[in-house]
């Protein structure tokens, strides 16, 4: 019996494989210059252009420009229509300007804090009808806009302690005023009387808070 031969694939092709064998260096070489190419690739691809700066000599880094923050309590804005309203309350009804600048600020749409939309739209209603009556008398008897238009800073309807006189009248009406003194009248009747009380920390303007 024969002895069996291990095939061999180049035993058709001799010159063929001599040349194979010759070459088998340079794919050697070929394949190890391709993962080095490949590398050099993938550092470009991965690099930020802070470390491509620092590479260069002489050449600054480029620095981020930070990030705007904004105020804890932005201001309110400030407009044509705001602008006329405070006008119309100081001009025609004799209105100090800062007292015509806040109720001009009042945004019926916009209630801060705890205070229920159809409270502040009273309260800005009684706000109106204020100016319009008793601003000018108010500010000659020395009431302050905290005496009528102060509240809490975190709870303006809560803290009815805090609450300046305006804030009190809910729709009823203010039928008398002295230094010191406001006299409410209920719908049922009653009447009330409200004394001026000096401002405590945390209290502030109703227009502050919008």
């Amino acid at each position: 019996m024969a002895a069996f031969r291990r095939f061999d694939p180049y035993a058709a092709l001799p010159e063929s494989r001599e040349q194979l064998q010759a070459l088998a260096p340079l794919a050697s070489l070929a394949e190890a210059g391709l993962k080095i190419e490949n590398r050099r690739d993938s550092a470009a691809t991965n690099s930020t252009p802070v470390d491509q700066d620092q590479s260069r000599p002489g050449t600054a880094a480029k620095v981020a420009k930070p990030a705007k923050v904004a105020d804890p309590i932005a201001a309110p804005s400030w407009g044509e229509a705001e602008e006329e309203r405070a006008a119309i309350a100081g001009h025609d009804g004799g209105v100090p300007r800062t007292w015509a600048e806040g109720f001009a600020r009042l945004h019926p749409d916009h209630p801060p804090g705890d205070v229920p939309p159809r409270r502040w739209q009273r309260f800005i209603d009684d706000v109106g009808m204020f100016l319009d009556r008793w601003a000018s008398y108010a500010a000659a008897l020395g009431w302050s806009p905290y005496d009528l238009f102060g509240c809490d800073r975190d709870r303006p309807f809560a803290r009815v302690d805090q609450a300046g006189l305006l804030w009190l009248l809910n729709g009823d009406r203010l039928v008398a005023l002295s230094e010191n003194t406001a006299t409410i009248e209920r719908r049922t009747g009653a009447r009330q009387t409200y004394r001026r009380k000096q401002s405590g920390p945390g209290r502030m303007r109703a227009w502050e808070l919008t």
